[in-house]
């Protein structure tokens, strides 16, 4: 099945419509606009992220079963091949985030804005990797990710082993 015939699958005023085909169909939007948002829900990066390595694992899954029933085998190869460049970019942001803490390690005030999500998220993350991928939406969001989870690791285990 082509892509081309992906919105054709989405459109229920289509009075002919197969449910496991729509299924199908849904199933590749979703993940197409996961991916477009850096693994994250639609609203707030947040720890439940979903990191590349568990995309790769479902694409490779997905690529096999759109072999298996010819249904959308060329999109889910598509995003698959994605996988390469956001994989850099998710490790780029989580290098960028080890220098913000290196350089912030010797600067407690720096260190205590770092520290608060909002600001590191706002005016570390982006700000980073805005300079690192400026003209790619979708590279920009993994590399946030990446930043992102590499904070919520850093400061939420310093949280957990201070209670």
């Amino acid at each position: 099945m082509m892509s081309n015939n992906l919105q054709h699958c989405l459109d229920l005023r289509r009075p002919d419509i197969e449910p496991e085909l729509f299924a199908a169909a849904v199933a590749v939007q979703y993940i197409r606009r996961l991916i477009a948002a850096g693994g994250n829900g639609p609203y707030r990066l947040d720890e439940k992220a979903l990191s590349p390595h568990h995309l790769d694992a479902f694409l490779v899954r997905a690529v096999e079963t759109a072999h298996t029933t010819r249904r959308f085998e060329q999109d889910w190869r598509q995003l698959q091949q994605s996988m390469p460049q956001i994989q850099a970019a998710w490790e780029r942001g989580q290098a960028l985030f080890q220098e913000d803490v290196v350089r912030a390690t010797s600067n407690p005030e720096e260190m205590e804005y770092l520290s608060h999500l909002d600001f590191a998220q706002s005016c570390y993350a982006v700000a980073r990797v805005r300079k690192a991928s400026p003209h790619d939406r979708l590279l920009l969001a993994w590399a946030t990710n990446g930043y992102m989870l590499a904070w919520w690791q850093h400061f939420l285990t310093e949280e957990d082993a201070s209670v």
